[in-house]
């Protein structure tokens, strides 16, 4: 057979084959995308009602001046060392070594075939923000000596917890690979530009107010820091102007039931076109701020890793006092 000559096509069967297999294999990671969020939804909403929970059943032993709370009758349960707060003391440190599983997948190989690291940072963000929370009715909300320390500490950890979360899903996994997706995204956009030239929905100065975003040499001269104060400014004003944009195309009762805009207005186009606004509004700012993002990640890396060792350290020694010399001796009346 000549070099030249056209390969032989696929038969038919083996196609559809490859169509099936590469069916298979979406619907699969959909379905784990779904599952995993369902347990993440279990997850949060099991935290709030616990906490919740908490909160309503001690608030009056917790409210009560420290002087005033020996002679309450949830005194023994919740102080520090009693039946419900040593108990909240074992769950905060149980918390405390989920949040580290975060790390310890990167050095223990078998941890990192549980899931993603997108998954675990999810459970991470979780047990971050429900172990201060728990810690502080383990201690009655008294934060003295070296479990204060730590306690603080570990919500420093926390909101820095928050930052870092933020950053972390501002950066595409490789800057060609967010161009060739908004590249993508521009060939819908033009596709819309087409569809809505026969309608007065939209004109395109309406659509340039959501779109709009900095030029990267503006970026670059305002320095990281404030590259991301305005990265948050823009994610706090999206919602607003997409609310604006909703407005234009709705009738009065349309404003009321999707609450000025800020909900689905019902409208499958002007929906269609809202969804593709948000992709190509939210991956050009995270291609326009992606170099000042990367490099606060980084510092934030420097910052965040240090106080989580120091909090694991004073955590620890608080509890190998707490185990050595006795919980009803230690705890906090």
């Amino acid at each position: 057979m000549s070099l030249l000559q056209s390969p032989v096509p696929a038969p038919p069967a083996a196609r559809n084959n490859k169509e099936a297999a590469s069916k298979s294999k979406e619907t699969a990671r959909k379905n784990k995308e779904t599952g995993h969020r369902i347990r993440v939804a279990i997850a949060a909403w099991a935290s709030i009602l616990f906490l919740a929970a908490i909160a309503i059943y001690g608030a009056n032993y917790y409210l009560l001046p420290l002087d005033q709370r020996p002679f309450s009758d949830k005194y023994e349960l919740l102080r520090p060392s009693g039946a419900i707060g040593i108990n909240l003391g074992v769950l905060g440190t149980v918390l405390f070594f989920i949040i580290f599983l975060y790390a310890l997948r990167k050095v223990i190989p078998w941890l990192g075939r549980f899931g993603t690291a997108r998954h675990w940072m999810d459970f991470h963000v979780i047990a971050g923000i429900t172990a201060p929370i728990v810690i502080a009715f383990h201690a009655s909300f008294k934060f003295r000596g070296i479990a204060g320390v730590a306690f603080w500490i570990m919500v420093l950890v926390a909101i820095s917890g928050f930052i870092g979360r933020y950053l972390y899903s501002q950066i595409p996994r490789s800057l060609n690979a967010a161009e060739l997706s908004l590249n993508e995204l521009q060939v819908n956009e033009r596709e819309l530009a087409e569809a809505l030239l026969g309608q007065s929905v939209y004109s395109a100065n309406q659509l340039d107010r959501v779109l709009h975003v900095p030029t990267k040499e503006h970026i670059k001269q305002i320095g990281p820091l404030l590259a991301i104060c305005e990265m948050i400014a823009l994610d706090v004003r999206r919602p607003f102007q997409v609310a604006a944009l909703r407005r234009v195309s709705c009738g009065f009762a349309g404003k009321l039931s999707s609450a000025g805009g800020l909900f689905s207005s019902g409208n499958r186009e002007v929906e269609h076109v809202v969804r593709l606004v948000r992709q190509k509004a939210a991956l050009s700012k995270r291609v326009v701020f992606l170099d000042q993002t990367q490099r606060v990640f980084h510092l934030w890396h420097v910052i965040h890793r240090p106080f989580s060792y120091a909090f694991a350290v004073l955590a620890i020694f608080h509890i190998v006092v707490v185990m050595g010399l006795g919980f009803m001796t230690v705890g906090l009346r």
